[in-house]
């Protein structure tokens, strides 16, 4: 894992300024999704709905969204299920977008957005109720680190639900993973349809950036030269994981 690329905060700041500004991302990956989401993954309105039922949360208990970036998905499951939400990204860009959206559109929500690492939240040892990580776990190079730390401020049969990929070249096995740190699996199962949506987007992207010069499009259609011709060899999957009751 030593050779992958480090993604840095400073990137993910120039990425989310870049996104807020974009009406074709805001629009695209919009379709579908309520308004509080705006999520800029691959993960559908189905996929938010099976965590809801994964993570088993009670209302009033604490959500904890590790890697948020700009905060849609884990906002939606929190006003969903009506639990206290803590999310957590070491981009202040995304943080700020994060808080500006709870302030719009879930001003009832009661929230708390941290600028962090993943690996190291701050967060008390064993106060989540439940955790989310949509699309981002697969971007770590300290991936183990970060499990450590998701088992750490989980109570004692909480879960954690993580939206990824597995493929050779980065995450190849995400159940090893939850193993690694004694972390139970509950389920990794794959979500075939994540993997269409992503290739529409991508498709699209391609095409529309022939004739639009939107900001955001251009990255996404670059992207998309890298990703489609070896989108098949991904495994698109939602894991579940929980920590121990002893």
């Amino acid at each position: 894992m030593t050779d992958e690329f480090q993604l840095t905060p400073e990137i993910f700041d120039r990425v989310f300024a870049e996104v807020a500004r974009s009406h074709w991302i805001q629009s695209v990956f919009a379709e579908d999704l309520p308004d509080e989401v705006d999520a800029f993954s691959f993960i559908t309105l189905t996929g938010l709905d099976d965590i809801v039922g994964w993570l088993d949360m009670s209302p009033g208990s604490l959500l904890v969204d590790l890697a948020c970036g700009r905060g849609g998905p884990g906002l939606w499951l929190a006003r969903r299920i009506g639990v206290e939400l803590v999310g957590v990204d070491f981009s202040a860009v995304g943080i700020e977008h994060a808080r500006q959206r709870a302030a719009g559109l879930a001003r009832h929500v009661d929230t708390r957005y941290l600028v962090a690492d993943a690996a190291a939240t701050g967060l008390p040892d064993g106060g989540a109720d439940g955790l989310v990580c949509v699309d981002a776990i697969q971007l770590m190079t300290h991936r183990l680190d970060v499990m450590r730390e998701v088992r750490r401020i989980l109570k004692p049969g909480a879960r954690a639900a993580f939206t990824t990929w597995e493929e050779p070249d980065r995450l190849s096995d995400l159940a090893g993973l939850f193993e690694a740190v004694g972390l139970e699996v509950v389920v990794v199962e794959d979500r075939p349809e994540w993997i269409e949506r992503e290739r529409r987007i991508f498709e699209r992207a391609k095409i529309d950036s022939a004739t639009n010069d939107d900001p955001g499009l251009k990255g996404l259609a670059e992207e998309a030269d890298r990703v489609l011709p070896v989108i098949d060899l991904a495994r698109r999957v939602l894991g579940v994981a929980q920590r121990p009751l002893g």
